[in-house]
């Protein structure tokens, strides 16, 4: 155990190093190129390391001696999760060459120094970039970088269950991402036609900001990363929960209740009023309960395997929307911005809802519609 200790203590060495490093060189031509004159040449290495923590998604306060930014940052982008993804997976490919791997006991255990390893050395790291001006919390640091890399090096070394599904919960499990996946797709859809109908909007905030070249490069990647919370927020819109940019704001196809948005390109997507209409697209969410119910009674003629499947899809479904939604947002950089992104509480208990009604209309309304024939039936044979 300690030599596998120690060799996966080198790989994860390597794995940060895989992340930091390149960070590191953006930070530094972005630094160079801002002809910053109270900085220091510590300064981008520092935000290399705050980067690698936001990656991870790993909370930080913020208190600038300027005063200018004084909060904390929790909107992190979803789509920047595949960073540590690749590097847990480059460290586990090497880690394979030399190590056994023949039994799925063998790969646990590796993944599992891995993981340990590597958050072991990413919160040394992390020491070193924080202070009074930006901070984590010593407390959340290790679990979190501990918890993606374990899920990382999980998906890496492909040990999710492959045993053939059986049990209703188990086909419910798996209908419900499939679900979750497809409205999030449809949010996305949703959120692309917006920005190019709005991208004039879109450019003035861009002009605002004057990021410079290589500034912009790297801004444009952050806001690509960011792609996956706004998909995520355009489905909350969309089922009715609406989305929150900021203190007393809400935005829906009912409500269109803001008063500015930071300079952030993407928000010039946003709506500018309210769209009615668009609450028509609910009808969709409970059409994909009538079409999960019809899937259910196919597999399970059986009514009480029918019952658990639809029971255990709906507990999934709000849980996996519950998941996404948090990740999706949170505070940015200011108090006044202490919340952005979907209304995560709010979005999994209607979205649940919505498919509940249409798994119910497939079960009742057949039930309802035979009752009546019936009832005419009787009517007519007693005349």
């Amino acid at each position: 155990m300690p030599a596998l200790l120690l060799v996966s203590f080198k790989q994860a060495v390597r794995s940060t190093t895989l992340i930091v490093l390149p960070l590191s060189f953006i930070s530094l031509v972005a630094w160079a190129t801002a002809g910053s004159s109270t900085g220091n040449t510590a300064d981008p290495l520092r935000a290399a390391i705050w980067f690698f923590l936001i990656a991870h998604h790993v909370p930080l306060d913020l208190a600038f001696s300027n005063n200018s930014i004084s909060g904390a940052l929790t909107f992190f982008p979803l789509g920047a999760l595949i960073i540590p993804y690749l590097a847990i997976k480059s460290g586990y490919k090497r880690l394979t060459q030399d190590r056994d791997v023949s039994t799925l006991r063998n790969k646990r255990a590796l993944v599992l120094s891995l993981a340990l390893t590597y958050a072991l050395f990413g919160t040394l790291v992390s020491l070193f970039a924080t202070g009074s001006t930006v901070s984590a919390p010593w407390y959340l640091v290790f679990p979190i970088l501990f918890m993606v890399a374990a899920v990382s090096g999980f998906l890496s070394a492909q040990l999710l269950p492959n045993h053939g599904i059986q049990l209703p919960w188990q086909r419910a499990l798996r209908a419900s991402w499939i679900t979750v996946i497809a409205l999030t797709g449809l949010g996305g859809l949703v959120f692309a036609l917006s920005l190019a109908w709005h991208f004039s909007t879109v450019l003035q905030l861009t002009q605002v900001i004057e990021p410079g070249v290589f500034g912009g490069l790297a801004f444009l990647a952050v806001q690509v990363l960011y792609l996956p919370n706004f998909a995520v927020s355009s489905l909350s819109y969309l089922a009715g929960s609406g989305i929150v940019i900021g203190s007393g704001s809400w935005l829906n196809p009912f409500v269109h209740r803001i008063d500015e948005i930071p300079a952030v390109p993407l928000l010039g997507g946003l709506p500018i009023n309210t769209h009615p209409y668009l609450a028509l697209l609910i009808g969709g969410l409970i059409f994909v309960g009538a079409i999960l119910a019809r899937y259910g009674r196919q597999i399970y003629p059986n009514d009480l395997d029918f019952r658990q499947f639809l029971f255990s899809a709906m507990v999934f479904i709000g849980i996996l929307i519950l998941i996404i939604a948090r990740a999706s947002s949170g505070e940015l950089l200011s108090s006044n911005l202490a919340s952005v992104g979907p209304q995560w509480w709010l979005m999994p208990i209607v979205i649940t809802a919505e498919i509940s009604i249409g798994a119910s209309l497939f079960i009742y309304v057949p039930i309802v519609i035979r009752k009546i024939q019936e009832s005419r039936h009787a009517t007519t044979q007693d005349k």
